[in-house]
């Protein structure tokens, strides 16, 4: 059995096709170019059978493209950030692109070495969910119209097009929810004042219940969401709801809530922004707001494949609506 690699010229005499014909149907770039279903049928088929692989760094020096694209984001521990990761990835795929992933771990300076990593990697974009509330990209020594999509951060990167959640929109639909349930004094578990999605999301919450809420505001981590509800629970309390900003703060609050024998509803009303996966499998099923990681990599794809078709073109931010899973977890008072 031959281990010799098969290129493109042997593919294309075996098919008795030029090189160009059979390229151009391999790489999909059939714009304004009639080949016959038939023959790209052929051209496919022949591909596979013979174990052609296209050479990247080739096609790379052609187009003066790497088909990269980098995804610069805090870490992908939360599931939100995992499940984003690998819409993100699939949506890529169908443009012929491929991730190239870095963790900030919330550390500009570290933010700033993997910039400087993926563009020593040749990316053609970049997908960024920064770790910092405001961003100038003169600071970093991108290339002239660079490609660049903000995920998950609020009109932090003037200049740059972001996809985000509708967080106040989304949280004041679930407050109203709870309101409606005649709940009138909530607590919520919040992050630190800097988040500017966190803001938006609290926003949302004040937008219903105005000053009647109590507010801890901490780190987004499952031990802070602990401590602060810790705090609460060992005084006397009045709220009948209790809010988490988000997955990290919500398992927190919920190791807490258990700590002292309180169960949802009935001792005390529960929700969360962000699902995660236990929360439809808990007992009981937990209401939350899910943002919509399928919509919001699909829209960030489509705008990104925008940018990278021509640099120069308007292309408008988006704000993807979160879905109410409304479960058990909140009781009328």
């Amino acid at each position: 059995m031959s281990t010799q690699r098969v290129t493109l010229a042997v593919l294309a005499k075996s098919l008795k096709l030029s090189t160009c014909t059979v390229s151009k149907i391999l790489n999909k770039s059939l714009k304004g170019v009639r080949h016959a279903p038939e023959t790209i049928r052929r051209v496919e088929e022949a591909a596979e059978r013979m174990g052609y692989r296209a050479n990247a760094q080739a096609r790379a020096l052609r187009t003066r493209r790497s088909q990269l694209i980098g995804f610069l984001l805090p870490s992908a521990q939360t599931s939100v950030f995992g499940e984003l990761t690998d819409r993100l990835e699939f949506e890529l795929r169908a443009f012929g692109l491929h991730l190239l992933i870095g963790h900030s771990r919330n550390s500009a300076d570290e933010e700033a070495r993997l910039l400087s990593m993926f563009l020593s990697h040749g990316v053609d974009g970049l997908l960024w969910i920064p770790s910092r509330e405001r961003l100038h990209l003169a600071d970093y020594q991108l290339p002239k119209g660079f490609p660049v999509v903000v995920l998950d951060r609020p009109a932090s990167c003037a200049g740059a097009v972001h996809v985000i959640t509708d967080n106040r929109k989304s949280s004041r639909l679930l407050a109203q929810r709870i309101y409606d349930h005649g709940h009138r004094h909530v607590a919520v578990l919040n992050s630190s004042p800097g988040d500017r999605s966190m803001k938006e999301r609290l926003a949302g919450i004040e937008d219903v219940f105005g000053a009647s809420l109590t507010v801890a505001d901490g780190e987004n981590t499952a031990e802070a969401g602990r401590g602060a509800a810790d705090r609460w629970f060992e005084e006397p309390w009045s709220f009948t709801a209790l809010v988490a900003l988000s997955e990290p703060l919500a398992i927190g609050a919920l190791g807490a809530m258990r700590d002292h024998d309180i169960a949802a509803p009935h001792g005390l009303s529960f929700a969360a922004f962000d699902d995660f996966p236990l929360a439809a499998h808990w007992s009981p099923r937990i209401t939350v707001l899910r943002q919509d990681i399928p919509s919001i990599a699909r829209v960030a794809v489509a705008r990104l494949s925008a940018l990278l078709a021509d640099p120069g073109s308007p292309v408008e931010s988006v704000r993807v609506p979160a879905i109410l899973e409304w479960r058990d977890s909140v009781t009328p008072r």
